[in-house]
């Protein structure tokens, strides 16, 4: 996770009585100091001469990070075109690795862009109940407040990410703290410590993400919450060693979901 001293401050393009009381009450709901950019000053000089480790800008169109390793606003990544797939009838392994359907309540782990998150929900439906953890405090604002403003192409979708519940939470601590059966399915994607490379994207966003290895005492704890509990990997060896017996995926792709049963 991005280490050192964090800002919020308000787009040149973002003025208003109304816009910097809303960039001061994020700043203080993230606990970190609302600062003013002087008229003269590009912002790589700015956050040197403060020594930030990161700004949160407030745009018109929202909150967007900047950092060393490029800037960051929210966007749904690829749950735009997997929703589109799913309208038109294609196969989804993650829906049919996690038996998703009507009314379903899954736990995700690692919300990040909430990309996962937002095709279950669309499965679930408003009788559902998805849920998205994220221990990375910046990543979990910049997140929560996409999913509750971003407008999708695809109106199914745009409705999908207003129904994901972000939670700010380490997930062992969430799940030990659950009660039996509080959720069908835990899901785990840990392919974050395999990053694909050339994704200017993720360059910006994995700087910001609290990584959180994945360990079967993890996994054990996940069994009690729910029944069933799936694992992203792109390796069916790791997926033994966590503990999973069947597998969802095709023969040639490099992505498999790996699953265990109570």
């Amino acid at each position: 996770m991005l280490k050192g001293k964090y800002a919020v401050m308000l787009s040149r393009n973002a003025r208003g009585s109304g816009a910097v009381q809303t960039a001061k009450d994020m700043a203080a709901r993230l606990g970190v100091a609302y600062l003013d950019r002087p008229h003269n000053q590009v912002l790589e000089e700015f956050m040197a001469a403060q020594a930030l480790a990161a700004v949160i800008v407030l745009e018109k169109d929202g909150p967007r990070i900047h950092s060393e390793y490029g800037t960051f606003a929210y966007h749904p990544g690829m749950a735009e075109i997997r929703v589109q797939q799913l309208l038109r009838g294609a196969p989804a392994p993650i829906v049919h690795a996690s038996d998703l359907r009507r009314g379903a309540r899954p736990l995700e782990r690692t919300l990040r862009l909430a990309s996962d998150a937002a095709v279950a929900a669309c499965v679930a439906g408003p009788t559902g109940r998805v849920v998205g953890l994220e221990a990375s405090l910046l990543l979990h604002f910049a997140v929560q407040y996409g999913l509750a403003h971003y407008e999708c192409k695809t109106p199914l979708l745009t409705a999908a990410l207003r129904r994901v519940e972000a939670v700010h939470a380490v997930a062992g601590e969430y799940l030990a703290a659950c009660a039996a059966d509080s959720f069908d399915v835990v899901y785990f994607d840990p392919m974050f410590r395999h990053p694909v490379q050339g994704s200017k994207a993720m360059e910006a966003l994995r700087p910001l993400a609290l990584e959180e290895p994945l360990d079967r005492t993890t996994v054990e704890l996940a069994l009690k919450v729910a029944p069933r509990v799936v694992i992203k990997e792109r390796s069916e060896y790791l997926l033994r060693e966590y503990g999973c017996q069947e597998y969802v995926g095709g023969k040639y792709s490099r992505i498999k979901f790996g699953i265990i049963r109570r």
